[in-house]
């Protein structure tokens, strides 16, 4: 391992841009590959099982040479060979995006051992595709940021500097560590007080107002009308511990008194304690005189990505990717006039920050402490 240590180093002392091209090039493969992932592990579907990709509109299989990254989206301009429909422009853009991140690795931590660039590009990957998921479907799956975690840890191992002031594998260890249980923790106590303080919600109505559930018109989502207000159930159950009262409610088809109906994600709980699976029924609907909600303000998946950063960035990592990342959301949502109360997944401004302290982290305290004392002296 040190001889092919020493070679790369001096290939990156002799032809600086060779390495970069190489790990761009392998980047874009592996982005193809993440796409994949990224489509079908929140779906429950195999990454593995069909092995070719399949067109997501007609699930025709997709040749390899019409599978090329990023060349086949240009080519074919953005639509299906199979049957012509538009695709994603994520594909693409995840390809490049993931071939720029690795060709930066390479660039900016030439002087490391192979080993620990190989993690990083794990580590940028896994977060990648975790930026993607939230993006889309508002879903963070903790195996990916376990499998993160465990390339941050590695990191640590192998360059003890990476996450820590100190160079002994102890000292790098003992900081990922610290920055990875710390950032869990930090970020489940802020989930807890956004409840507390911006989860709960309540309506009251002068007069009765019939209720609606049933499925959405996209198919994938399940919609509560109550008179002209539309709430779907993704927003009030991004989390299964979230409840959702209705108040001097009643059901159709059940004779009794006006009462509480209280909603899980799968369930409604009737005034007599009775229970109805939401399963087994198309639509549901009856009359109300208000409700009220209780969702988490901040997802739990946001804590899983905190504990991979924490463990390739330290605690420094995790308190920059949540100042930074609150600020890159916010820009978010006024470019995009995303409104009060409408859910907003936080895991693309966290991953984007927690991307700038990776590449710029030692640059930013750097400036910082020169701020400081400029300030005191």
């Amino acid at each position: 391992m040190e001889e092919i240590n020493t070679y790369v180093q001096i290939v990156a002392a002799t032809t600086p841009w060779l390495l970069p091209l190489f790990f761009g090039l392998f980047g874009a493969c592996v982005g193809s590959f993440l796409n994949v992932v990224i489509y079908r592990m929140p779906r429950g579907l195999s990454v593995n099982e069909p092995r070719r990709s399949f067109c997501p509109q007609c699930k025709a299989p997709i040749p390899w040479y019409l599978n090329l990254p990023v060349l086949s989206y240009l080519m074919l301009r953005g639509r299906t060979a199979c049957c012509g429909r538009r695709y994603t422009v994520r594909y693409c853009v995840v390809e490049l995006v993931c071939a720029l991140l690795f060709a930066c690795i390479a660039w900016n931590f030439c002087a490391d051992d192979i080993l620990t660039q190989l993690l990083l590009c794990v580590w940028v990957a896994v977060m990648l595709a975790c930026l993607c998921m939230d993006w889309e479907q508002m879903i963070v799956l903790p195996s990916l940021a376990l499998i993160g975690t465990a390339a941050g840890l590695g990191v640590s191992l192998l360059s003890p500097w990476f996450s820590g002031e100190g160079e002994g594998v102890l000292d790098g260890l003992q900081s990922s560590a610290a920055g990875a249980i710390g950032g869990f923790l930090l970020f489940r106590l802020v989930a807890i007080a956004g409840k507390f303080f911006f989860g709960r919600k309540k309506q009251v109505y002068e007069s009765a107002q019939e209720w609606l559930l049933r499925q959405a018109a996209d198919g994938e989502d399940v919609e509560l009308l109550i008179g002209a207000e539309r709430l779907l159930w993704s927003d009030l159950f991004m989390e299964n511990s979230n409840c959702f009262t209705l108040s001097a409610a009643t059901l159709a088809g059940h004779e009794a008194e006006a009462g509480e109906l209280v909603f899980t994600v799968d369930s409604l709980v009737l005034p007599d304690g009775t229970k109805v699976s939401l399963e087994e029924h198309d639509e549901l609907r009856g009359s109300c005189r208000g409700y009220a909600a209780r969702k988490e303000a901040m997802g739990s998946g946001d804590a899983w990505l905190a504990l991979a950063i924490g463990a390739l960035c330290g605690w420094q990592g995790v308190v920059f990717a949540l100042v930074c990342g609150s600020f890159i959301g916010i820009a978010a949502a006024l470019v995009a006039r995303i409104g009060r109360g409408t859910p907003m997944p936080f895991g693309p401004a966290l991953i984007t920050a927690a991307f700038i302290w990776l590449f710029y982290g030692t640059e930013l305290v750097s400036a910082y402490i020169s701020w400081i004392e400029s300030l005191v002296w």
